[in-house]
């Protein structure tokens, strides 16, 4: 009897080994599970885009990360439109939880290049750069995207920037669909390019577009305007060049598809402000220079600051009567 129950008590002690192998052996096949799904949704989506007019080349497509992360990697990954853009990198990475694939984290490794019909080809490295896409059961998706320790260089002119820290976030707005809402924040941004030097040193934006779903098909601009939609502009800050500068407000189109609306602004420094309008080329330099005397004798009264509305009409923006901006036509 006593070997009986030694025996019992024994086989007892297998038993947390045996459901530890168990649970072991099940959590692989979901790993392996899910790396398939994740490489064939890779593949799926490689297709839709080739179908949709895109160029996308690779070299190979792995899977490792087990057991922690489900990780596909795609070496030598290239896409390209058929309107002048292109990236490549040397790996992009896509991470997910075994269990849970409603969240899909993209990371570019090595050195990236971009490449921008009218800004060049543009070699990027950053300490750390991950966008994702997700499931959101209040708003249906979210796209964030961080970027830190970030710079640029482009060979054929030596033009440089560098970049501190970016946050982007665009998501639906909860319940309307069609708005969606962009969060975004950059820190200590520098340029040298064609000569010029821009610095930022901070920048915050809350922003929210109407019916963003017309802006993608043919016409869009007419139909976005015809059905109301606007950019709402809940918050914007930046401190650039020295100079701070915060507005909010809406915008919509005008009969001739131009930005129009009037915009609550506050700037402090405007000299460096109108000067900064002149090197980015949103007014002519003779123009940046008018519009600093201007402005300059608009802080005087205001006590070293503007606080005014501006106007966006007949293509053109002006505060009080100074132009400060041509505006583009949107098509």
């Amino acid at each position: 009897m006593t070997d009986q129950l030694t025996h019992v008590k024994r086989r007892w002690l297998y038993i947390p080994f045996v459901v530890a192998a168990i649970v072991v052996v099940a959590y692989t096949m979901l790993w392996s599970a899910g790396a398939a799904q994740m490489k064939s949704a890779v593949l799926d989506w490689i297709e839709d885009q080739r179908d949709a007019g895109l160029t996308v080349n690779y070299s190979d497509i792995v899977s490792d990360g087990f057991p922690f992360f489900l990780r596909v990697h795609i070496d030598d990954a290239e896409i390209a439109s058929t309107n002048g853009w292109r990236w490549r990198g040397e790996r992009l990475s896509l991470d997910a939880l075994p269990y849970d694939l409603n969240r899909l984290i993209f990371s570019p490794q090595g050195e990236q290049v971009l490449s921008v019909e009218g800004f060049g080809e543009w070699r990027v490295i950053a300490a750390d750069l991950r966008a994702s896409i997700a499931n959101d059961k209040a708003r249906g998706w979210v796209f964030s995207m961080t970027v830190s320790e970030a710079s640029a260089y482009r060979d054929a002119d030596g033009a440089s920037a560098s970049l501190q820290s970016l946050i982007f976030d665009l998501a639906p707005d909860e319940g309307v669909e069609t708005t969606l809402v962009l969060n975004l924040a950059a820190s200590n941004f520098s340029a040298e390019v064609n000569g010029e030097r821009y610095s930022l040193t901070e920048l915050k934006t809350m922003t929210s577009a109407s019916h963003s779903d017309l802006l993608l098909v043919s016409d869009g601009a007419a139909l976005w305007r015809q059905k109301g939609g606007a950019l709402t502009i809940s918050g914007f800050f930046a401190d650039i060049e020295g100079a701070r500068f915060s507005v909010s407000g809406a915008i919509h189109l005008d009969a001739n598809d131009y930005p129009a609306g009037a915009i609550n602004a506050e700037i402090i420094n405007p000299v460096n402000f109108a000067r900064l309008l002149g090197k980015t080329g949103a007014i002519s330099h003779a123009e940046a220079e008018a519009a600093a005397a201007g402005l300059s004798l608009m802080a005087l009264a205001g006590g070293g600051k503007i606080a005014a509305p501006i106007d966006l009409k007949g293509g053109k923006a002006q505060i009080a009567g100074v132009k400060i901006a041509d505006l583009p036509r949107v098509q």
